[in-house]
């Protein structure tokens, strides 16, 4: 950390009555600093004492429960939230507990005041989280906004790599002689990245926020790399998967850092920026794609990354240093003994089958089909099992289940399953109206999909703010959910020949709904659970936008191909000579804008591609109203204006 933290111990005392067992971690007499605390904290279970001393006065570290008749009616678990640091609360009645300082620091140096009122420390004061890991109690603001910087660079580069091969795929399919593979080129990718942003919160509990965070990095830069050498598609599919691995961590674990350093109620301006990065990402990555494959060679998209995650790296390690056990009786292997490996193996088998059952639908396999119908059947059932493992099996479950008793997180679960779906279907179908409908290019496209992401940036930002300052943040939910049902269904009236500023107001208007929820949906159910499964809710939030976005996409491909095949059969009928060149047009819509296709097929056929749009854009308004229903279930829960400062294992 930087050199004026302060290195921090905790005094509590153990009070008369206190029912307390000897713990694993720090036994009385040894000398343990702060970070072996932190790093031994997530192997420390229920009620038990850590102990340790420094110089000549002990210092204790209390996880004592108070006994049964101590115990008030509304104290529940040990584990409770600590608003302050009591530095002057005496051990065994001594003196009070000063906090070291760093040599450079002065002795003298006044406290600050937070907004409202309360006195400070020092705001890079550190504190042990409930995750087990060294948390800073608030960084100093320039430090803050730099390490947000780098975590928003990582989460860019894995959030991007979704969409920057969608207008390569082409190219690259060529090149290798594997058009049938290309779909692959997004779902390998997104097939690993979903099925394990479920686990990779509840592992950095276990192991740690930033090792996890590295390793996810280093594994996405292997699997860029294994993408940039790769002489087959075979080769290249496995790179694929192998960087959705790694983005998987990527994305779970920046969202979950941010919380770990920023109080709740000054959350909202930070996910706002992550939230901007994430979909400016998508809009961004054909763009980039498309000036890469046309102009120098489609392996820059995936050379790019390596000297990203080089620096990301390096600043994560200077900003966010952690240090590994030192201790054997807890150290690693105890770490990797507390994973829960059947549970993470039949939640990550499962959601892989149950993802594919939804992508082949989009791939020309009908939903009747005996791979769809078994790959859904088999996922399900996995996951039931899963289910049932977690519940009867699991020690320390990779999943927790009480998550899903918790109504604001049930509720958010559910809410950001269908936001899933209202994000990603606009980035994907208004391209090809503007493509195909208005005949213009791919970045042109791009360039008219920008008011959606300024409506998001927008609301974003400023919701974030708004909740920072009142301390509520229902009803924006409220009002953005409904105004991105309003956006969704104004889509619907797009025809050919509208004019630009209704094109412009419907988007804007979707993303302005859209930006109201997104980043509010994590701050929400953050706030329902204890600190102890903060992360764990976190990346169960995240996935279940991810598996929408990926159940809306196939729903949709479904009712585009099958609304467009219907709708081009009568027009293949009506002009007979035209009837191959026609035909070609659902796989190559450019190519009814050859000089030799008559106006009037020309124009049939814009009008069924115009027609399968409006059924996809009316298709969406159902996800928003039960996105808008989902929020009406939420509880206020009060948002925290800090950090943690000391907290127990679970």
């Amino acid at each position: 950390m930087a050199a004026n933290d302060r290195s921090s111990t905790v005094s509590t005392a153990n009070e008369t009555g206190d029912t307390c067992e000897t713990g694993e971690v720090g036994e009385a007499g040894e000398t343990v600093s702060l970070g072996e605390y932190a790093d031994h904290l997530p192997a420390v279970r229920h009620s038990r004492m850590l102990r340790a001393s420094r110089s000549s006065d002990p210092t204790v570290l209390s996880s004592c429960r108070p006994s049964t008749g101590d115990r008030s009616p509304g104290q529940g678990r040990a584990e409770k939230d600590i608003d302050t640091i009591d530095e002057e609360k005496s051990v065994g009645g001594g003196g009070a507990e000063q906090l070291a300082k760093d040599p450079g620091e002065k002795e003298g140096e006044e406290e600050g005041k937070d907004d409202d009122g309360d006195d400070d420390k020092d705001l890079s004061l550190r504190s042990v989280n409930s995750m087990g890991n060294i948390s800073i109690k608030e960084m100093a603001t320039g430090r803050l906004l730099v390490t947000i910087g780098v975590l928003s660079l990582a989460l860019f580069i894995a959030a991007i790599d979704q969409t920057i091969v969608a207008t390569a795929t082409v190219k690259i399919s060529e090149e290798f002689d594997a058009l049938s593979l290309a779909p692959w080129l997004a779902n390998a990718y997104l097939l690993s990245s979903t099925a394990l942003q479920p686990s990779t919160g509840k592992l950095s509990d276990i192991l740690g926020r930033t090792p996890m965070l590295l390793a996810g990095i280093a594994v996405f830069a292997v699997g860029s790399l294994v993408c940039a050498l790769a002489q087959s598609m075979a080769v290249l599919l496995v790179g694929r998967a192998i960087a959705g691995v790694g983005s998987a961590a990527i994305i779970g674990l920046t969202l979950v850092i941010v919380s770990d350093i920023v109080p709740m109620r000054k959350r909202g301006p930070y996910m706002a920026v992550f939230s901007l990065v994430f979909s400016a990402s998508s809009v961004i990555g054909p763009l980039l794609g498309g000036v890469f494959a046309d102009n120098i060679s489609w392996r820059w998209i995936f050379w790019l990354s390596e000297p990203i995650c080089g620096f990301v790296v390096v600043a994560i390690v200077v900003l966010l240093r952690r240090r590994l056990p030192a201790r054997a009786a807890t150290g690693t292997w105890g770490r990797v003994r507390r994973i829960d490996w059947l549970g993470i193996v039949l939640l990550v088998g499962g959601l892989v089958t149950l993802l594919m059952g939804l992508t082949l639908p989009s791939m020309g396999s009908p939903w009747r089909s005996a791979r769809v119908v078994l790959c859904l059947v088999f996922g399900c059932a996995t996951i039931a099992v899963f289910f049932l493992v977690e519940w009867r099996v699991a020690g320390d479950p990779v999943v927790p289940l009480r998550l899903f008793r918790r109504r604001n997180v049930a509720a958010m679960m559910a809410a950001s399953f269908f936001m899933g779906a209202c994000l990603f279907t606009p980035i994907y179908y208004i391209p090809i109206y503007y493509n195909v409908v208005e005949n213009t290019s791919s970045t042109v496209a791009g360039i008219y999909l920008l008011p959606f992401v300024i409506g998001i940036m927008l609301t974003s930002i400023a919701s974030g703010f708004l909740v920072m300052r009142l301390g509520v943040y229902r009803p924006f939910m409220w009002a953005g959910t409904a105004v991105c049902t309003l956006g969704l269904g104004l889509l619907g009236l797009l025809d050919r020949g509208s004019p630009m500023a209704a094109r412009i107001c419907y988007l804007l208007i979707a993303g302005l709904g859209v930006g109201s929820f997104i980043q509010l949906s994590l701050i929400a159910g953050q706030a329902a659970v204890e600190p102890s499964d903060m992360a764990a809710t976190t990346s169960v939030l995240t996935f279940f936008r991810s598996i929408g976005s990926v159940f809306g996409m196939a729903v949709m491909q479904t009712i585009m191909n099958s609304s467009l095949r219907q709708a081009i059969r009568p027009i293949e009928l009506q002009f007979r000579l035209h009837a191959f060149t026609i035909g070609a047009a659902l796989d190559k819509p450019s190519i009814i804008y050859s000089p030799l296709i008559p106006e009037a097929v020309r124009s049939a056929v814009i009008g069924a591609y115009m027609h399968s749009l409006h059924l996809v854009f009316l298709a969406m308004i159902p996800f928003g109203a039960l996105m808008f229903v989902s929020t009406l279930f939420l509880e206020h829960r009060p948002l925290a204006r800090r950090l943690p400062p000391a907290a127990v294992a679970e």
